[in-house]
């Protein structure tokens, strides 16, 4: 959401702040999506519903739990709104059949109730359409708690310590309906597992610094009346969330004629909270970031591997073994975000940075952004360069690993 007033930008990192605005979802729209999906979570857990017994939850996921959603590439394509109706169940006592159909009957209810169309019924989730107007569906994925047999499953797999001492994170594992699961439809403890919101809070400790700061900027423009700490999150963006945001348009107007096998979200989303040391500004985050994004890909055996920072025996670059091209096409995507946004955060062809925005990201958000004027002879924002700054910096990051714990990868110890 755009939170800052349409003044002229005066350096780059204002364009870069802008751009990743014009890209943001609308205020309006979120606001709409979040009293939608609460309506819905009110519907499942209404005195007659047949679910309400199991203490229905619905709760975002994705992007839109990270902060780091950004417009459809073309005007007519629709936000996807990612959500989690969770289950007081026991995998003992109900299949995955069962529970995704018990979620399915009381969607199609509320749909009924409110004159839409009927749920989609997809692999894993149900696709809940709203009327043209809205701009957006609704994936509902029903899920119950797992967390014991999450960290049991860690264990085994030689995570011993991180599922020891990474609680608050192994604590919100779920597992999930998947229809093309071998055993969905009898009674078994093997279900397919996810973590959503321990990704959620490992993502938000990567940036809590500049999370916390944005929260201040905020409170002093005299935008609310509450304290610092109950700003709701949403309302603040950092420069890990703009990056993000920055980086995805990127892929996808890069991939625009072959979406398919574009690099995915998770990866890059991933893989710059690894590389983001709580810069202050955009530029520098994505300096740092695109500097750094390989480093976190690991080659375990051979295999190329992006893990879960919440799962580390999950492999988020799992296709890429299996379809070579999604792999080429990362690396053939961050060679190009390396040398269109360098040249951009460097300063240097200044004469051409509109035109080499356009070529990125399109010519209609860029001269939005712009207006008529140009990009050249901006101010360029206060990045750390010498080998002073930067040793500071490496230095004040161990600091805080040692006395908080921080890393990137919570299964690892310095």
């Amino acid at each position: 959401m755009t939170i800052h007033g349409k003044l002229n930008p005066t350096t780059h990192d204002d364009v870069l702040n802008r751009l990743a605005e014009e890209l943001d979802i609308p205020e309006s729209t979120f606001e709409t999506a979040v009293g939608r999906y609460e309506s819905l979570g009110r519907w499942l857990d209404r005195p007659n519903s047949s679910i309400k017994e199991m203490k229905p939850e619905i709760s975002p996921q994705g992007s839109f739990l990270l902060g780091t959603v950004i417009k459809p590439l073309n005007d007519g394509e629709e936000y996807d709104v990612d959500l989690v109706c969770r289950l007081s169940a026991r995998r003992t006592n109900i299949t995955q059949k069962q529970l995704k159909a018990k979620v399915g009957a009381e969607i199609a209810g509320y749909a009924a109730a409110h004159s839409m169309s009927d749920p989609e019924d997809h692999r894993r989730c149900w696709r809940l359409n709203y009327a043209e107007g809205a701009m957006f569906h609704m994936d509902i994925l029903p899920a119950i708690p797992d967390a014991e047999r999450f960290r049991q499953l860690l264990n085994e797999r030689g995570y011993v310590e991180f599922a020891r001492s990474a609680e608050r994170l192994t604590n919100e594992a779920i597992s999930i309906t998947d229809r093309q699961h071998p055993l969905y439809a009898q009674l078994t403890s093997d279900w397919y597992q996810s973590n959503p919101k321990g990704y959620g809070l490992w993502f938000q400790s990567r940036m809590l610094t500049q999370l916390h700061e944005e929260k201040r900027r905020y409170a002093k423009r005299g935008l609310v009346t509450a304290s610092v700490d109950e700003i709701p999150d949403h309302k603040v963006k950092t420069p890990l969330q703009r990056a993000i945001q920055l980086l995805k348009r990127h892929r996808d107007y890069m991939f625009k004629d072959d979406p398919e096998h574009k690099p995915i979200s998770i990866i890059i989303t991933t893989l710059s909270a690894h590389s983001y040391s709580n810069e202050a500004s955009i530029a520098a985050a994505l300096e740092n970031i695109l500097s750094n994004m390989h480093v976190h890909i690991e080659d375990r055996g051979g295999i190329r591997w992006v893990a879960n920072p919440v799962n580390p025996a999950e492999n988020f670059a799992d296709k890429w073994a299996e379809a070579p091209e999604k792999e080429a096409n990362f690396w053939s995507w961050l060679e190009a975000a390396r040398r269109d946004f360098g040249m951009y955060v460097r300063g240097s062809a200044s004469s051409r940075l509109p035109e080499r925005l356009a070529e990125a990201f399109g010519n209609r958000i860029v001269t939005r952004v712009l207006g008529t004027g140009s990009a050249a002879g901006l101010a360029m924002p206060a990045i750390p360069r010498s080998r002073e700054d930067e040793a500071e910096r490496a230095r004040a990051a161990v600091a805080e690993r040692l006395t908080t714990g921080n890393t990137s990868k919570p299964w690892q110890k310095l």
